[in-house]
């Protein structure tokens, strides 16, 4: 172990071990991403260290993390456990994008059935499909719920640069409300508590946001949401925690908000 903590490697060397060019390693070089040490004849040497270094950064960029991001990122590695702390969040980056390439299968595949049944694929739901994959929204297959005007005007507010990031907001809103219903349901809590009212409150301002106003859209929503029971396999995670406590918890706080679900899903 201490010999080959003290083997050092020409960028030569490490460049072909690594698989990337030289220019590339004098590029992380100049802007201070990694490292070399220089020997007493001037050479650029590598450490076994600046080795695991180069590996985390290779992983990042290659899941699509800026340089700057990947930065941030790297682990020093004073120990074993650093090392295994290193791969951890490399499997669990992994595991993320496994989950959203299957939940991209699956609104394909949601997007063959129509096709298959003669239905039109209109150029507006492939952009709208196409942004919700590349934002990860578990909410997807709602696409199936809207008109051909409706998915024309997503459609537009997502190309809108200023909509684009409030969209991104509301995708994220969906993903910790979705997580914080997950832990509240099994738990047992209330619907009508202070912790169940609080989630539904933020979710209706959620929608409201979505909808920026668009009855019709909202409506859509609504009677989508009262629809439950013919929601797709791929929502099975969190359908039940909606139909027996997010539910109810909207209609209580709703109807303390003078708002009618039944009327605006009629």
């Amino acid at each position: 172990m201490d010999n080959q903590k003290m083997k050092f490697f020409t960028i030569g060397d490490l460049a072909e071990k690594a698989g990337v060019s030289v220019r590339t390693l004098q590029y992380y070089d100049k802007t201070n991403l990694l490292k070399p040490v220089l020997s007493e004849g001037g050479r650029r040497m590598y450490t076994r260290d600046d080795i695991f270094k180069l590996q985390q950064i290779l992983f990042f960029k290659s899941c699509g993390f800026s340089l700057g991001q990947i930065r941030e990122r790297i682990l020093k590695f004073k120990s074993a456990s650093d090392l295994e702390d290193a791969f951890v969040e490399q499997r669990d980056i992994l595991s993320g994008q496994i989950e959203n390439l299957n939940n991209i299968a699956k609104i394909l595949d949601s997007v063959i059935c129509e096709t298959r049944k003669g239905k039109e694929i209109s150029l507006d739901k492939l952009m709208a499909i196409m942004y919700l994959m590349r934002q990860e929204s578990p909410y997807a297959f709602m696409l199936s719920y809207f008109g051909s005007e409706q998915l024309k005007n997503i459609s537009e507010r997502f190309q809108k640069t200023d909509s684009q990031d409030k969209s991104k907001v509301i995708i994220e809103n969906t993903k910790e409300l979705l997580a914080e219903l997950n832990l509240l349901y099994p738990k047992g809590a209330d619907p009508a508590s202070r912790e169940g009212q609080e989630l539904a409150k933020r979710w209706w301002e959620m929608v409201t946001n979505f909808t920026d106003g668009d009855l019709g859209l909202l409506k859509t929503l609504v009677s989508a949401g009262m629809d439950i029971r013919n929601w797709p396999d791929e929502t099975n995670d969190f359908r039940e925690a909606i139909e027996r406590f997010l539910g109810p918890a909207l209609r209580i706080y709703l109807g303390g908000e003078n708002i009618n679900l039944l009327e605006l899903g009629g």
